[in-house]
């Protein structure tokens, strides 16, 4: 493993690994000062000071501050601010729990979003095995819809893959789809 892995991340991998993702209390955020580092070159610090159930974040290549639910939904987000007691309501996670998001907008405009844990899966990341959950954020939009995948690692407290899909119907009825974005986490770094 890396540098940036040090022996308290490899125990928790290994924890991960034997363990399962079913081994959950309620999420904890990480460590202030944890740095994670991902593949698309960005990297996050944990900070201390966000409001439970959020953990905040501070990006190292802009300095922004995020507030995130499970390492993947955006506090910022107005979909996500309207529905926190829905997203609450989502813990402890369980394959198969669901939660629908709604915002009603200015005008006739509204946000609907459902967010389902779909699965365990162990991921291989170049931090190592991890057991995850995977989040996914469905989010219809025109004539198509978003799929987001988020792979939640209990033993990270923070998201070690993320993908995201946007299909759209095309001429005849054939769905046409594209995958803008993805990442997997590179390194660990603990105080």
């Amino acid at each position: 493993m890396s540098g940036w892995v040090n022996g308290a991340i490899a125990a928790a991998v290994v924890l991960a690994g034997a363990t399962g993702a079913g081994a959950q209390g309620p999420p904890a955020c990480p460590a202030p000062g944890t740095i994670y580092t991902f593949s698309d070159s960005s990297s996050i610090q944990a900070l201390a000071g966000a409001a439970a159930p959020f953990c905040r974040f501070a990006n190292l290549n802009g300095g922004q501050q995020v507030d995130l639910f499970l390492g993947a939904f955006s506090a910022g987000s107005p979909i996500v601010q309207a529905n926190i007691d829905v997203l609450k309501a989502f813990l402890p996670l369980q394959v198969g729990k669901t939660a629908h998001l709604a915002r009603v907008g200015s005008g006739d405009r509204g946000w609907q979003a459902t967010v389902l844990v779909e699965k365990q899966e162990t991921v291989e990341v170049p931090v190592g095995r991890l057991a995850c959950y995977v989040l996914l954020w469905s989010e219809p939009s025109g004539q198509g819809k978003w799929e987001r995948r988020w792979w939640y690692c209990p033993s990270l407290e923070y998201v070690a893959k993320y993908t995201a899909q946007f299909e759209v119907v095309g001429a005849g009825g054939k769905p046409l789809s594209s995958q803008p974005t993805s990442w997997e986490l590179m390194g660990v770094r603990v105080p």
